[in-house]
Parts: structure tokens; C-alpha cells; sequence
């Protein structure tokens, strides 16, 4: 039998936080996460200072020094802000415009894209149902599969607005370029075959796009848009309007600036796993605004389905002993940890 409090948890997130802004509702409990107290003696966040990362000259002929930076980044902060990524800025102008314009139609319109409330991942909503003792996201999403195309399931792509779907072909093909030459660049920066760590993704790595709306709350010292977790993925590329975005570093919540034009380019635990834990997988969160709506997109990069990933043999030897045993489908695991507000890392270790 299902608890009370999951069965409000599941009524609540089968209406939309958006819906619930627009009828003046404040937060229930389930939205809470922290008490007034603990909201008063929190610090302020600074703005945390991500190594900003030039990708035209990881492609250059000398990128020697920026593949420094690129793995220094990465070791100690699990993240970078990527610049001169080749898309064009009035390209994501448009991504973000056509973003908006999904989450302002009527709630009639974005309902016949709607998922499940309990198991359902793709479509739009919230995410499902957390178990029980878990607190609810301030935030409403459309999640689709975009590669490998077999993958996709066209019910839940949207019709309106009438542009939409081109645009994320098109950023679906781009997002394909920036993750070769990611993949292939943090290869080159650990001294390993540049191929190495797209071999171990496959060729049936999936992109998957996560578009966030997260409405004005009236309380943001006590609700969050987005619970602490680190990424199952290989690695999430994001593009966000405004700040919100936190990491966890030494203890100390810090706000992920935004960069003019930047993807922000953060290691999932299978990165972490890949490289034998010399690449970081961040726990990270996102802050509710009471003035300002936020969107943002992220694109997570995972392994193929059924492919076994671990370590590379170039990061193990006798100074740097094997961490991690190798896995697979280790965003199943990743999930069931996620609904329970725990993390999934340690069930890989040796």
C-alpha cells in the first residue's frame, strides 16, 4: 500500500509547478527542503571561478597548454565552461527563444506531451515519483531522447511551437560535434589514445535533452529547483539563462556563473569511473529565484545501453591502483540511488 505521503507526492506532481504559480499557490511540505532556521544561518553562495576552456584551440595544432588547463579543470573542479564551441550565438538565442515559447503555451497544449507520474522518464512534468521521505523539485520538464534516432519516441515531441522540433534536430547534430571533441580532448589530455573514451561510449551513446523551467518561488531560502545529485551520465553539456546552477566544492555551495555564449560541460560518475577517478563527478543543485524564471537545456551524453564501461588501462598501474570494477547500464543504478537522495559511486568501487 502506498504511503500518504507519496500519494500526495504523486498528485502533486501529476499538476505542474507552473500551474500552481499561476493559481498564487505557495509550497506544500513536500517541496520543503530545509526548515527556516537552517535557511537563516546558511551562507551566502559566491560565485564559483569554473576554468573557462576554449575548444577552437583544443582543434588547433598546438593545444597543448589548453589540454593543461582542460585536465587541471577537470581534476579539480569535474567541470569547465566551453567558449568558441563553433555553434553560433543566434543559433542559441533560438534553442532558448523556442524553450520559452514551449513552457508559455496553455497548460492544455503541453499536456498532450505528458509522462506518467510514477516510472515514466520521457515527456513532459516533473521527474517520477520520489521515495518516500524525499523532498519535490520546484521546477517543471520536457525530457526527450534525441540520438540514436531508433531511440526516440516522436508522441512526446512537441508540435508547437512549430519550429521546435528542426531547432533540436539541429542542436542535436551539434551536440553530437562538441561531444567528439570533448571526448576525444580529455583522451588526449591523460596522455591516452584520442579514440579511447568515444570507443568505450559506443556507437550507440545516447543524447538525451532535458529542458528546465523553473518558475518564481516565493520561497527560495527553503525550496530548491533541483535536489542535490552528481549526473549518472558520461558527461551533461548545459546552456542556462540565468544563475542558479551550484556545485558542491570543499563542503561550500558556489553558483555557476553564466558565460556569455559558454556551455557549461560537467563529468557525470561514468567519466568519473572512465578515468579512474582522476576526473571529478560534482554534486550539484540548482536555487529557486523569487523574481525571475529560469530555463535551461542540458544534454546528457551516456554510454551505449548494454555497453560495459570502467577504468582505462592507461590510468591504472602500481601508483594509481584500480578504483572503480567495470559496469553496465550504470545509469539504472544511478536512478534507483536518485529517488532515495543517495549516491550511486561507491556501488561501483573495487
Amino acid at each position: 500500500m502506498a504511503s500518504s505521503s507519496n500519494t500526495l507526492a504523486e498528485v502533486l506532481l501529476s499538476r505542474r509547478v507552473q500551474e500552481m504559480v499561476l493559481n498564487g499557490e505557495q509550497p506544500v511540505s513536500l517541496y520543503i527542503c530545509r526548515d527556516e532556521k537552517d535557511a537563516q544561518n546558511a551562507p551566502i553562495s559566491l560565485l564559483a571561478p569554473i576554468p573557462i576552456i576554449d575548444l577552437s584551440v583544443l582543434s588547433s595544432s598546438r593545444p597543448e597548454e589548453e589540454l593543461q588547463k582542460l585536465k587541471s579543470a577537470l581534476c579539480c573542479w569535474g567541470c569547465f565552461q566551453a567558449i568558441n564551441h563553433g555553434i553560433p550565438s543566434s543559433f542559441l538565442d533560438e534553442i532558448q527563444q523556442v524553450t520559452r515559447e514551449f513552457f508559455r503555451q496553455s497548460m492544455e497544449e503541453k499536456k498532450k506531451y505528458s509522462k506518467g507520474v510514477v516510472e515514466e522518464m520521457e515527456g513532459y512534468g516533473g521527474d517520477p515519483s520520489p521515495e518516500q521521505g524525499q523532498f519535490l523539485d520546484w521546477q517543471d520538464r520536457l525530457f526527450l531522447t534525441v540520438y540514436p534516432h531508433n531511440l526516440r519516441v516522436p508522441k512526446f515531441w512537441p508540435q508547437n511551437p512549430q519550429s521546435f522540433s528542426q531547432i533540436l534536430e539541429n542542436y542535436t547534430c551539434k551536440m553530437r560535434m562538441v561531444t567528439k571533441l570533448v571526448s576525444k580532448s580529455m583522451a588526449k589530455s591523460l596522455h591516452l589514445e584520442e579514440n579511447c573514451f568515444l570507443e568505450q561510449f559506443g556507437e550507440g551513446a545516447t543524447l538525451q535533452a532535458r529542458f528546465n523551467h523553473y518558475p518564481c518561488c516565493q520561497r527560495p531560502d527553503i525550496v530548491l529547483g533541483l535536489k542535490p545529485h552528481s549526473d549518472g551520465t558520461g558527461y551533461t553539456i548545459i546552456l542556462q539563462d540565468i544563475e542558479g546552477l551550484q556545485i558542491l566544492q570543499n563542503q561550500q555551495w558556489l553558483t555557476v556563473p553564466t558565460v556569455p555564449n559558454a556551455l557549461f560541460i560537467l563529468m557525470g560518475d561514468q567519466m568519473e569511473i572512465m578515468t579512474n577517478g582522476i576526473f571529478k563527478s560534482p554534486v550539484h543543485r540548482v536555487t529557486t529565484n523569487k523574481e525571475k524564471v529560469r530555463t535551461s537545456i542540458a544534454v546528457f551524453y551516456t554510454p551505449d545501453k548494454n555497453k560495459e564501461i570502467g577504468p582505462q588501462d592507461g590510468l591504472v598501474n602500481e601508483e594509481r591502483p584500480r578504483l572503480f570494477k567495470h559496469v553496465k547500464d550504470y545509469e539504472i543504478i544511478h536512478w534507483e540511488h536518485y529517488q532515495r537522495g543517495m549516491r550511486a559511486l561507491h556501488t561501483a568501487e573495487v
